[in-house]
């Protein structure tokens, strides 16, 4: 993408993200589209471009473009198994090429009620299964490795931690919405999960579902919102995340993410959202520098300043993995917060949120001030890495 305003964002749609809700994945996810049409002003007939996770179920075979098809009653291009940033990029080339006009991207997920952790934890790949790991472990020995080369401290991590989940306490959508606030010192306080890892470093586990709605210009501006661009952006994959040992690989991966700003005609410093992939404290960190907002290494002492509400580049604003919702398959809430952002509906606890009205009182307010550019980051996994770049009119 060259950051033309040819593609965009034109609904978004978000369950209610809790634990314990009894509820399946599929239904949750068929909520979300739903919600997200509605959002956007089309129909289940509309569509006719699909990119997302294990929909439909109940046959056995899986996800498939002959069952999506059949499950939305019309023809249907099925891009690819993913969600998030990734997905909107790859959304737009189908509709850039004509081969969708309206796609739509569900993700989310259910957990066992009572479960001691979540299934996805430990998957049986080669690196994971014989040695006994699970994905907290996996992501500490990244985080490790980045403190051995670069000098990132448990203090900056925390302080990381801090700010996500103090912008989910201002969010009554947010999971720890209400529960009693985290400064620094409570969160490298907290119980140990995989050094450094403190339980507050870690992504929350619940349910929950989303969608958002890509289209073309020419129809999003006939849609219920002023369609959120999507200029550009870059996604890289290395390897199966798991399948290797961890490492800092991924950081590697910098010339291409710079030169996804490039592509768009984009430069960092009118970047006024970035919204990186927290599933662990340590991914703010390595994505700003792997984004090219700041040098490898700088992260530690810029991210904790950078991505608060009044700060150069906020993010986890919605409180993010750790506060607001790990729903297994959480990618699209990054996007989706930053439509939010833009069209002023982020709930919070000014008065008048829902009017759009905003004190931008940071004990109660959580909106930032007349964003018009963001970055809605992929996972930061140990073998792929992607974002994209969104724009307001």
């Amino acid at each position: 993408m060259n950051g033309a305003r040819d593609i965009a964002i034109a609904g978004i749609g978000v369950t209610v993200q809790s634990r314990g809700s009894g509820r399946s994945a599929i239904s949750l996810l068929m909520e979300s589209i739903g919600l997200a049409l509605d959002d956007a002003g089309l129909s289940m007939r509309d569509v006719d471009g699909y990119v997302g996770f294990t929909f439909p179920a109940g046959n056995g075979q899986g996800m498939n473009d002959a069952n999506v098809a059949r499950q939305f009653g019309q023809p249907m291009t099925l891009v690819a198994e993913t969600s998030g940033a990734q997905a909107v990029l790859l959304a737009g080339a189908a509709i850039r090429a004509g081969l969708a006009e309206v796609v739509v991207i569900p993700a989310g997920g259910s957990q066992s009620a009572g479960a001691e952790m979540a299934t996805y934890t430990r998957p049986t790949y080669e690196f994971t299964e014989w040695t006994g790991s699970m994905t907290p472990a996996q992501f500490a020995l990244i985080a490790r490795r980045h403190m051995h080369e670069f000098g990132t401290t448990s203090e900056q991590l925390a302080a990381v931690a801090a700010t996500a989940h103090r912008h989910g306490r201002l969010n009554p959508e947010a999971v720890a919405f209400g529960r009693p606030a985290l400064d620094a010192d409570a969160i490298l306080n907290a119980r140990m999960i995989a050094d450094p890892f403190t339980q507050p470093m870690c992504s929350l586990v619940n349910d929950g579902a989303s969608c958002i709605v890509v289209t073309s210009a020419e129809r999003a501006r006939d849609c219920r919102h002023a369609p959120v661009w999507v200029l550009g952006g870059a996604f890289e994959t290395r390897s199966n995340s798991y399948f290797e040992a961890p490492s800092l690989g991924m950081m590697e991966s910098r010339p291409r993410m710079i030169d996804g700003f490039a592509r768009a005609g984009v430069v960092h410093d009118d970047v006024d959202i970035v919204m990186c992939y927290d599933h662990f404290v340590h991914g703010p960190i390595i994505q700003f520098e792997t984004l090219g907002f700041c040098a490898p290494g700088e992260g530690g002492d810029y991210v904790p300043v950078a991505m608060q509400l009044d700060g150069a580049h906020p993010g986890s604003l919605d409180g993010g993995n750790l506060a607001y919702s790990h729903n297994g398959v959480p990618y699209n809430f990054k996007p989706i917060e930053i439509v939010r952002q833009f069209r002023g509906d982020t709930p919070d606890l000014c008065p008048g949120w829902r009017e759009g009205i905003h004190t931008y009182d940071r004990n109660l307010c959580r909106k930032v001030r007349d964003p018009r550019l963001a970055i809605g980051c992929a996972p930061m996994t140990d073998g792929r890495h992607g974002f994209a770049i969104l724009a307001k009119d």
